[in-house]
């Protein structure tokens, strides 16, 4: 399979642009920049043309919607390539030295999956339901990926995937939910996502002068918005409980902290990971 990266970053963030030529460097990777669309120069009225104020999952802030819509012009320029695969990046990325190797040889690809989420969502206390139907690559494990991850930093989609996103337009969730939030999103279920763990990409590669968001504040509801989003979220997570359960109780799938390690072949900071997934 032939593989494309990109590089989502906004053009007038020159210190991040230069920390991620730098972090691809010394991953032994190449990539293509991709201008991120910017809020400072895009009007509410382009950002409504291909999403919705209000979705699934409650509130689609503006500064969402420009995200998404970055990744979507990427989906768009990897279609238009001779590409199988597309590798893309957010840009406040840190990259395992051992990600190349992944990308080398993508024979361990899972069949039917058309997603793989390669990243660590900072949080700590955050557990995803992984499946136990794992695979075992390069030291590190390849599995289904059964509940919410929050994390757009750093995945993998196919050209099948990279379909099926565009086709959901008017996008009506943020690029994370979108890719692999199961609760609302159709697609991160039917793409079948998978999670390598421990994790081969982490946020948090930012340059200090540039450490705040660049884009507009975040739309925080209020109000009947507020519960109407709250009740939206906690009813979704009601229907999933008994088939979560049902998961568990078989022993279909468990619970893991998805942590990152620059290194599994050769380090043993992936032990000390693999250690805290179980706790």
């Amino acid at each position: 399979m032939k593989l494309a990266t990109y590089m989502i970053s906004l053009d007038r963030a020159k210190g991040r642009h230069a920390a991620m030529q730098a972090a691809l460097r010394d991953a032994g990777l190449d990539a293509e920049f991709v201008s991120a669309v910017d809020l400072a120069e895009t009007s509410e009225a382009e950002l409504l043309q291909q999403c919705k104020s209000f979705g699934p999952w409650g509130v689609f802030a503006h500064g969402n919607m420009a995200c998404t819509l970055s990744h979507a012009k990427v989906w768009e320029q990897f279609l238009a390539s001779d590409a199988d695969v597309a590798l893309i990046f957010e840009d406040d990325v840190f990259i395992s030295a051992e990600l190349r190797q992944w990308t080398e040889d993508l024979s361990w690809w899972p069949q039917g999956c058309e997603l793989v989420n390669l990243e660590f969502w900072r949080s700590e206390t955050l557990k995803v339901m992984i499946g136990t139907s794992a695979s075992e690559h390069l030291g590190r494990q390849v599995a289904p990926m059964l509940s919410r991850n929050p994390g757009s930093a750093g995945y993998l989609v196919s050209r099948k995937g990279a379909e099926a996103l565009l086709a959901s337009r008017p996008f009506t969730m943020s690029i994370d939910q979108l890719l692999f939030n199961p609760l609302v999103s159709p697609l991160a279920v039917s793409l079948e996502p998978h999670q390598i763990t421990p994790a081969l990409v982490t946020q948090g590669n930012t340059p200090p002068e540039e450490g705040t968001f660049l884009g507009h504040a975040q739309r925080k509801p209020k109000g009947a918005l507020y519960r109407k989003q709250k009740r939206l979220r906690g009813m979704a997570e009601l229907r999933a409980l008994p088939l979560h359960l049902l998961r568990l109780i078989s022993g279909r799938a468990r619970l893991v902290r998805v942590l990152y390690a620059d290194r599994a072949l050769t380090d043993d900071s992936a032990a000390r990971a693999a250690e805290a997934q179980t706790a």
